[in-house]
């Protein structure tokens, strides 16, 4: 054969030469990979729009629904980064301080917060300006809620609104304007003004609907808000460019609640909040040509600097954290503590100066303290208490604990202050005495520790208390807010959320009588002072209905506060009961 006749050096150079191609190309495949592949990246995305150019085009009315995510949360990644650029920048968080909120300055990489602001006062919704020099803010230190502006270099802060109507969440143009909600005769409406003053403010939305929660698109004339124009809370746009209806633009109809909607700072991609069918909130983005993208659980969501990362706080058994997401859904930041509530944050490049001007140390140097406050880090020890009147308190027994008089004394006068009314100098109960029966279910009720109280239910029906539903992981919570006696502005804010009415299961329809009730068919009139994130500050906790709440109306507990601090029921009897007093309980 002829493959015999050649020579044994040839046969095998034939052998060599395949497996040398095959080498070959598989390094030639390597090379184009390293070189190329910038490349053909960039060559894939070019038709997809640029930021310029998606800031000003024309979005779709409805946007397809993303699926709702199986679960509330992502997987945590084992390595969290915790050291990663897109961490840096300025950032302002509003948090609550003895009863109060100021602004305090952050950084995600060390967990350390200064404070930028101080009084006995509330500065909430931080919003900083595009280059991080200035700060806009609302806040009620004079009388009732305005904005306000800290120039960042020199501490200095000026009053960008004087009226009694309520103004807040501020929220900056690229080129020196604001955009905010305002109270325009009884309804909210998103408002813009220059800066400076120099015009009047305009009003853009308006409606009867409540329009608020405005987010400016950075480099375009359009706005990102929530209105309730459409039956429920929802995102819309508004083309501040066109005329007529046709500049209201719904960005996801049909979906659950949706709140806080923040730009990307390139005017890419929209952030917002969403209720799931069970009550919990997550955080989406959309570059409103494609289907919004759920990034993980969380409300009041902002950006990076850079535009990869997305914050947000996450509420958990009465505690709230912070957390940080990608943009394509992986975690940035681990779940960190607040040492109080959140009422707002911002996110901004650059860096604080050092030190801080004159004006801002003053309030990073102060010390908060309140006598109520060291009563309530003592009532977790394991000491013997005992039932403390009430002084000028109606009730069937106007007596607490002494773990929880001085806290509930404090947050009676921060209550009055707010309502222009003392709410809590009239009570359905107060401590219960062991000999007393309350409502079937109720044998192991907080009331009989000394350390819960009621609010008068009669205020529900009069109009002065109304009650928002949550559901959360399976059990209902009520939002529990009070009218301000100031129906024109104050200390109070509008409601933007529809209260359950309670007595709709008694008006013969049956789907109303299933559900416990129905939501109000509008949102009532007037400024309100959220009472339960109030009572949260000095101790007190909600408790949720139990499960007959729909047919028995004691089984709703929406008035009952409760100062746990981390005890159990019958840890909290040992400490206002002897063991003889409790063995002889009926």
């Amino acid at each position: 054969m002829l493959d015999e006749k050649r020579p044994r050096s040839l046969r095998r150079t034939l052998g060599y030469w395949i497996r040398l191609a095959i080498a070959g190309g598989l390094l030639l495949a390597s090379l184009l990979a390293l070189f190329a592949g910038p490349w053909l990246q960039a060559w894939y995305t070019a038709p997809q729009a640029s930021p310029a150019a998606s800031a000003t085009q024309t979005l779709p009315a409805t946007p397809a629904a993303s699926p709702t995510p199986a679960a509330t949360s992502p997987a945590e990644p084992a390595e969290p980064l915790l050291s990663d650029h897109s961490l840096d920048g300025r950032r302002v968080l509003s948090l609550s301080e003895l009863g109060y909120a100021h602004l305090f300055s952050h950084q995600l990489t060390s967990a350390a917060l200064t404070r930028l602001t101080y009084g006995e006062w509330d500065d909430i919704e931080p919003a900083l300006s595009p280059d991080g020099a200035r700060l806009a803010f609302a806040s009620n230190r004079g009388g009732n809620w305005d904005l306000y502006m800290v120039e960042m270099a020199t501490g200095t802060t000026t009053a960008l609104t004087q009226d009694a109507a309520y103004d807040g969440q501020p929220s900056w143009s690229s080129n020196d304007w604001l955009a905010y909600t305002h109270d325009l005769n009884g309804n909210l409406e998103v408002a813009i003004r220059p800066l400076d003053g120099s015009l009047e403010p305009v009003y853009v939305s308006l409606s009867a609907a409540r329009d608020h929660s405005p987010s400016w698109r950075p480099g375009a004339q359009q706005l990102a808000f929530i209105s309730d124009r459409d039956g429920g809370s929802h995102v819309w746009l508004l083309h501040l460019d066109q005329e007529g209806e046709a500049r209201f633009v719904a960005l996801a109809p049909g979906r659950g609640a949706q709140a806080s909607p923040a730009w990307s700072p390139d005017g890419r991609l929209l952030a917002w909040a969403e209720q799931d069918q069970a009550g919990v909130w997550g955080i989406y983005i959309s570059d409103l040509l494609s289907p919004p993208r759920y990034l993980g659980s969380g409300q009041a969501p902002s950006w990076s600097p850079a535009g990869d990362v997305v914050l947000a706080s996450l509420a958990l058994n009465g505690q709230e954290y912070l957390s940080a997401y990608r943009v394509d859904g992986s975690l940035a930041l681990a779940p960190q503590a607040l040492p109080g509530q959140l009422h707002g944050s911002s996110w901004a490049a650059g860096s604080w100066p050092q030190p801080l001007p004159e004006l801002l140390q003053a309030a990073a140097a102060a010390q908060p303290q309140a006598i109520w406050a060291n009563t309530l880090a003592a009532s977790t020890q394991r000491s013997q208490h005992q039932a403390t009147p009430l002084l000028d308190v109606y009730a069937p027994n106007a007596a607490l604990s002494s773990a929880a008089a001085a806290p509930f004394e404090a947050l009676r006068a921060r209550s009055a202050q707010l309502l222009g009314w003392d709410a809590l100098s009239s009570l359905e109960n107060a401590l219960t005495p062991l000999t007393s029966t309350l409502a079937p279910g109720q044998s192991e009720s907080w009331l009989y520790t000394g350390r819960a109280f009621e609010l008068r239910s009669g205020l529900l029906n009069a109009g002065w208390l109304a009650a928002v539903r949550e559901d959360q992981d399976d059990q209902t919570y009520w939002r529990i807010y009070l009218r301000s006696a100031n129906p024109q502005g104050g200390l109070g804010k509008p409601l933007t959320q529809l209260p359950w009415d309670f007595a709709a299961r008694y008006r013969g329809v049956e789907n109303s009588y299933q559900a416990g009730g129905a939501p109000l068919q509008e949102i009532p009139a007037g400024y309100w002072v959220d009472f339960t994130a109030l009572a949260a500050e000095y101790g007190f906790e909600r408790l949720p209905s139990q499960s007959n709440w729909r047919s028995f109306f004691p089984a709703l507990r929406f008035n009952q506060f409760v100062l746990r601090a981390g005890l159990s029921w019958n840890e909290a009897m040992q400490q206002l009961y002897s063991a003889e007093e409790l063995s002889a309980r009926p």
